[in-house]
């Protein structure tokens, strides 16, 4: 009896270690499909090098710059920099 349990026990250990080995492995065609799918989700207009995302980056640090000139803190630069976002 003790043969067949130890029998058993090394059976379930080594289907274990197969059937867990299987799952933690993607296949190279899932992650190129992946990385496909983000690249299509990302618009131009998120581009960091397009005229947009400059223009709005310029816009961003001269609001900085104005709130830290006027000491700004807390709520009161968070309402300053999103009138002046806009």
């Amino acid at each position: 009896m003790p043969r067949f349990s130890m029998s058993l026990s090394v059976l379930a250990i080594v289907a274990a270690l197969v059937g867990g080995s299987a799952f933690a492995q993607t296949a190279t065609g899932d992650k190129a499909k992946t990385d496909q799918t983000a690249q299509q989700k990302m618009k131009t207009s998120e581009d960091p090098s397009s005229p947009a995302m400059q223009q709005a980056a310029a816009k961003q640090a001269d609001c900085k710059k104005q709130a830290k000139a006027k000491k700004l803190t807390r709520s009161a630069r968070s309402a300053f920099m999103k009138d002046c976002m806009k």
